[in-house]
């Protein structure tokens, strides 16, 4: 019996010690800061991200063919913003998703021009570069789709570095203008 107390009260001590460090002492020290008068010359930046980030809606096209709209963060929501973003191509993440684009790589948005009642793109010479008739039919109806969720019903117009087109690929596919959702389906 002599050891079952001796046990206990070295069992006891080692606890209360611990308990006195884990709880008393330096791990549960926290001092109560008060203001003074001490200037901080050193400005600290945090990056805050902002609550309604701005976002673009563009068109790509999916693994069974269909347009899908997708959204995209950006500095304004503008047109020009979507479609610029929209000839950047499809991100990784939209890939694994199912979702690309038939825009060539490298195309440029040159210029855009909304007069009101009609809306002009002019678009960089690898626009109508590679694909066959439906790549091309499936890369105007981006166009048109990412201009739509702008600008609804408004007739568009392309133009390749600044001539209206009528042909459009190296198989020459009649392009009916101004673009349109419904003659563009396939």
């Amino acid at each position: 019996m002599n050891t079952f107390i001796k046990t206990f009260i070295v069992t006891f001590i080692i606890c209360a010690v611990y308990f006195i460090y884990a709880f008393i002492g330096k791990e549960s020290y926290s001092p109560t800061l008060k203001p003074n008068n001490t200037s901080i010359n050193k400005t600290v930046e945090t990056k805050q991200k902002p609550i309604n980030e701005p976002e673009v809606t563009i068109c790509l096209i999916n693994a069974d063919n269909k347009p899908v709209l997708v959204k995209r963060k950006a500095e304004i929501n503008t047109l020009q913003n979507a479609l610029t973003e929209l000839m950047k191509g499809s991100k990784r993440e939209e890939r694994l998703q199912g979702a690309y684009t038939e825009i060539p790589q490298g195309t440029k948005l040159l210029s855009l021009k909304d007069d009101g009642d009609k809306i002009a793109l002019n678009l960089s010479k690898e626009f109508e570069g590679g694909g066959g008739a439906q790549s091309i039919q499936a890369r105007l109806l981006q166009l048109v789709k990412t201009v739509n969720a702008y600008a609804e019903n408004k007739p568009v117009y392309l133009y390749i570095e600044g001539k209206k087109i009528e042909y459009l690929g190296g198989e020459g596919i009649y392009v009916e203008q101004p673009l349109n959702e419904e003659t563009l389906k396939f």
